[in-house]
């Protein structure tokens, strides 16, 4: 199922209530704003589509248009024909992730979102290649560069993201995530930590099993579930794995934590080990700290919450403009072996 139709439930009940006003004579209340699309990164990826643009605007995530959105690629040259992609996820008010569809090779493209506010057409174009253009995936860094196996490594880059078909055929056959990642002899494909923190410059796995030494790998997906149907880059640096390359103590048991924030201020997330097997006693009952970003530096607490048995909690926040995280504190235990250790998420922005 599409990660970008997961709220048809909204989008039934919202249809249902603004029906229902016009039969008693009363307008439907505006519920979402029109949105802005600002920019979008890649500007270019294959004709035959699969590419992971990543639009970011303003108005993306007002209720209910993260359910009746529509994104078009518009060709800029009359006759303007327009390309449904049938493929998004909302991430945030000022975020989706939008498949690219199959267009025509060598033509420009305007991306056009559309929801019950209004619609919003880029400014710049996509171009359709024949080739993979912008869309290849790049691996800038990762860290730690070395690790045993079961630790977690992040790897930052650009186009890390991908999309896949489920199933084939059917009204919702897509999904969005990040991209594939693999150690030498990439004979087996990284897990990754907690997927909802992947983003198209960042993502967190675990060192696989089989793990040499060696340049890492991430794949991005076009179209179909073939792997080769992808494009890959390898690191310019070798990932190592002790002994004897590197000496990598690992004390504690780590964790990481999601983060997702709305305009309103509503904040939840999931604390998650990060062991195989997992370490549930680092996950319950663990206090967490939403905060945000001071403009000179460091970070202030605007809520706390504790969370759940199976590591889930929420928060509410007064959603002024700025940057925001969450953070589970170190925990110390009886030995540092025994430590449950920091996690902190990726940032969340609420803009003016």
């Amino acid at each position: 199922m599409s990660l970008g139709k997961r709220h048809i439930g909204r989008r039934v009940a919202g249809v249902g209530v603004a029906v229902a006003l016009m039969v008693i004579g009363l307008e439907a209340p505006a519920f979402a704003a029109a949105p802005v699309v600002s920019s979008f990164t890649p500007t270019s990826g294959p004709a035959t589509g699969g590419c992971i643009v990543v639009v970011t605007g303003t108005g993306l995530d007002d209720f209910p248009a993260a359910a009746t959105y529509r994104f078009d690629f518009v060709l800029n040259v009359a006759p303007n024909t327009v390309v449904q992609a049938t493929d998004y996820v909302i991430i945030s008010d000022t975020e989706a992730w939008v498949r690219s569809p199959a267009l025509v090779a060598g033509n420009s493209y305007n991306i056009k979102a559309t929801n019950p506010g209004g619609t919003s057409t880029s400014s710049t174009a996509f171009l359709a290649t024949n080739g993979a253009g912008g869309c290849v995936p790049t691996i800038t860094s990762f860290t730690p560069a070395c690790g045993l196996h079961g630790s977690t490594t992040v790897i930052t880059g650009t186009n890390l993201l991908r999309g896949t078909v489920a199933v084939p055929g059917t009204p919702f056959e897509g999904s969005i995530g990040g991209g594939i990642v693999s150690f030498s002899p990439y004979s087996s494909d990284a897990t990754h930590t907690v997927p909802d923190v992947d983003e198209a410059t960042t993502l967190s796995v675990v060192v696989s099993s089989d793990a040499a030494d060696g340049p890492i790998k991430v794949t991005t997906k076009g179209t179909t579930a073939v792997p080769t149907d992808g494009m890959s880059a390898f690191s310019t640096v070798k990932f190592e794995v002790p002994p004897p390359d590197c000496t990598a103590v690992v004390e504690g048991h780590p964790r990481a934590i999601t983060f997702k924030l709305k305009k309103s201020g509503k904040a939840s997330g999931v604390v998650s080990s990060t062991e195989d097997p997992a370490f549930t006693d680092c996950v319950s009952a663990v206090p967490v700290k939403i905060q945000k970003k001071k403009k000179g530096g460091g970070w202030k607490t605007k809520a706390n919450a504790t969370t759940s048995d199976t590591g889930s909690y929420s928060a509410k926040i007064k959603g002024k403009p700025g940057k925001y995280r969450a953070l589970a504190p170190k925990i110390a235990g009886t030995t540092a072996a025994d430590d449950c250790l920091k996690a902190k998420s990726a940032t969340r922005t609420i803009k003016k």
